[in-house]
């Protein structure tokens, strides 16, 4: 009979290919896991669905909710013309000073809907202005939320779902600010790199290759360049990101709580109706988060981390260099995180990293970062991240992202090696 262990990983390997193919949607995907995981007697029901229950899956969808009615309100709107007020109209000039707005939002709201809205905003300003071109906006702005998101504990899903299989395989959890050092270390090298290099080098690439069938929301457009907010509804949705946001940094009340609690206001306010949220919000992504939780803690159960762990501990043989081992975990999640989606990857390698961790005596929050870290900055292919396939409306070619993507993401990956050990010694 084969160990539940076995069987674990290869529901693992089945999960992985449809995630990638896409035959269905990669949330039912996610629930196809756990259900095979109590079937075939990896997990009990209980230990494959935990993820539906965990506070972690609250607090995306809290995050959710209150980035919902951020743009319903006109509050994100009228940041974003301030922006474009900053900028006076030059393209460098607006670039930068919107990834920044964006990159510092995305830390404490869902990133994609802070892309979505600045995609909007972006198309808007390139339609009235001659000076700034779409294209030229919209790829660096998806990469400034995905390093901004990735810079705190509710930025956005993979450091999610790294904290639920520390915790469920190491009893440890991160802070809301863990993730802070090494994270706001990647969004300076990206904002340098973009001013420095970037901006030219995406000149080159795509020039003034015309755009063909922009599909951004033309109603979303509108909103932007003619919408007219009550200034109450935009004063009180501020008000409650504000407290919401000193209630992160004060640990007031617990993180998850937070999240419901400001998406709560924003509902009982009217910031955002009911049928908005369940028009808008992203339930593929909480579902599939969900899911990823349950199938790691399934795996955990069984021991299929453990099976790993010896396998590579094997192939790495007598390898005892901390640095070493944590450098090559990372590659391997950057790397894999470029064709399938980061949470996924990460349900691949953290596992086997805990494991690793256990074995030889290293720091779990220091691997769990640099993982976390690693698949939150792939960006080489549209298939890397949600945030990615989402700039595909501005018209750029497959090849385009690794010919951008490629230099940043070798010199974060450097960036990553030497910062996080840094924050959190690798022993």
């Amino acid at each position: 009979m084969v160990e539940p262990g076995i069987t674990g990983l290869i529901i693992l390997a089945v999960m992985i290919v449809l995630f990638i193919l896409k035959p269905i949607p990669a949330s039912a995907a996610g629930v196809l896991g756990c259900t095979l995981m109590v079937l075939l007697g990896v997990a009990d029901f209980d230990t494959a669905f935990s993820g539906f229950s965990n506070s972690i899956v609250l607090l995306m969808a809290g995050a959710m909710v209150v980035g919902i009615a951020m743009f319903k309100t006109g509050a994100a709107q009228i940041i974003g013309r301030a922006v474009m007020k900053v900028s006076g109209g030059k393209e460098k000039t607006y670039l930068l000073a919107a990834c920044a707005v964006a990159g510092i939002l995305s830390m404490f709201l869902a990133n994609t809907a802070i892309l979505a809205a600045f995609i909007a905003i972006t198309d808007s300003v390139s339609r009235v202005s001659h000076g700034i071109k779409n294209r030229n906006i919209v790829l660096p702005l998806a990469l400034a939320v995905m390093f901004g998101g990735a810079s705190t504990l509710i930025g956005c899903t993979p450091q999610l779902t790294a904290n639920g299989i520390m915790s469920e395989m190491a009893g440890i959890e991160m802070g809301m600010w863990d993730l802070t050092g090494p994270g706001l270390t990647l969004f300076a090298v990206f904002l340098v790199y973009t001013y420095f290099f970037g901006y030219r080098l995406g000149h080159r690439i795509w020039g003034d290759r015309c755009i063909v069938g922009s599909t951004v929301d033309e109603e979303k457009i509108r909103s932007v360049v003619e919408g007219k907010f009550d200034g109450w509804r935009v004063g009180l949705m501020l008000g409650i990101t504000a407290a919401m946001l000193i209630s992160y940094i004060t640990s007031f009340i617990p993180v998850a709580l937070t999240a419901i609690s400001a998406a709560l206001l924003c509902v009982i306010f009217g910031l955002c109706s009911v049928e908005d949220i369940e028009k808008e919000l992203d339930w593929n992504t909480v579902v599939f988060l969900a899911s990823c939780l349950g199938l790691a803690h399934g795996l955990t159960v069984a021991g299929s981390g453990e099976i790993v762990a010896d396998l590579v501990s094997g192939v790495l043989g007598d390898v005892d260099s901390p640095l070493l081992i944590f450098a090559v975990i990372v590659f391997i999640t950057l790397f894999i995180s470029q064709f399938i989606t980061n949470s996924t990857a990460i349900i691949i390698t953290l596992p086997m990293a805990m494991s690793m961790c256990d074995l030889y005596g290293m720091n779990h929050m220091a691997f769990t970062i640099g993982i976390t870290l690693g698949a939150s900055i792939a960006c080489c292919t549209p298939l890397a991240a949600a945030q990615i396939t989402m700039t595909q409306v501005a018209g750029y070619e497959f090849a385009d992202y690794m010919k951008y993507c490629f230099p940043l993401t070798v010199i974060c990956y450097i960036a990553i090696i030497v910062a996080v050990p840094v924050f959190f010694p690798l022993i």
